[in-house]
């Protein structure tokens, strides 16, 4: 009678339970072990993003937490789109996140969180906007990251929604402005003049169309504003933004 051959092990698979148990997978954030599963986050960070995206009390047409900082949309609005949707304030945890996103090649981390934002949506609302599109890169600093974070968040985000269809062709960047960070709201204004344009056939797609703009992080809002302009002009009915972060 012959005997059925031993299940033989894989050594590799045997080496890399080894080295899990020797080297465990590290939380980006603070750098404990991360349980099985997760990509990025441990157990407590992971709570705390989710925390944040749930409890945040945001006006409903800036976006600006009114626990932190009053806004003064009640009285004034001087922006060309409709309003900003925001997930999280752009605090120490996000700026973190986002160095990870624009600087160490996470782009797949900006996928995951734009899912995490799209399935803690009003999905019943979001579906009512014809079309996302991101806010584009320059080609040289497309280039130099080697992707578009923004992309990638809009498309994570879109993974859930499932509609509408994000469309990187119809927004393009002209010009490779100077960084926005050490500018103000005039400054940035002035930065991004004829910073953007129309793609090829876009007004084909903008036509009577609602879109939602999407960008990783809102500041004072020039960058959108400029886009926004394009865009309507472009023959769209109506932009409403969203971003990951409000700062």
């Amino acid at each position: 009678m012959m005997r059925k051959p031993r299940h033989q092990a894989d050594p590799l698979h045997i080496l890399r339970r080894i080295e899990s148990f020797f080297f465990p997978p590290l939380c980006i954030l603070c750098d404990t072990p991360r349980p099985s599963g997760s990509r990025w986050f441990c157990s407590s960070c992971s709570a705390i993003i989710k925390k944040q995206i749930s409890d945040r009390k945001a006006c409903g047409r800036c976006a600006q937490n009114r626990t932190i900082r009053s806004c003064s949309c009640d009285y004034t609005w001087d922006y060309p789109f409709e309003k900003i949707i925001a997930f999280v304030d752009y605090t120490d945890t996000i700026r973190n996140l986002m160095q990870h996103i624009k600087y160490k090649g996470k782009r797949s981390l900006a996928y995951d969180l734009g899912a995490v934002c799209g399935s803690m949506s009003d999905i019943t609302h979001m579906s009512t906007y014809d079309i996302i599109i991101p806010v584009p890169l320059h080609k040289k600093r497309a280039l130099q990251r080697g992707y578009n974070q923004a992309e990638w968040f809009a498309r994570g985000f879109a993974s859930v929604i499932t509609h509408p269809e994000v469309h990187t062709t119809v927004l393009q960047r002209l010009r490779n402005t100077t960084s926005q960070t050490a500018l103000d709201k005039s400054q940035r204004k002035e930065n991004l003049k004829n910073a953007f344009s129309l793609g090829e056939n876009a007004k084909r797609h903008l036509r009577d169309k609602s879109v939602l703009l999407i960008d990783d992080v809102i500041t004072t809002g020039a960058t959108t504003a400029a886009a926004t302009e394009v865009l309507l002009e472009g023959g769209c009915k109506e932009v409403a933004v969203c971003s990951f972060a409000r700062d």
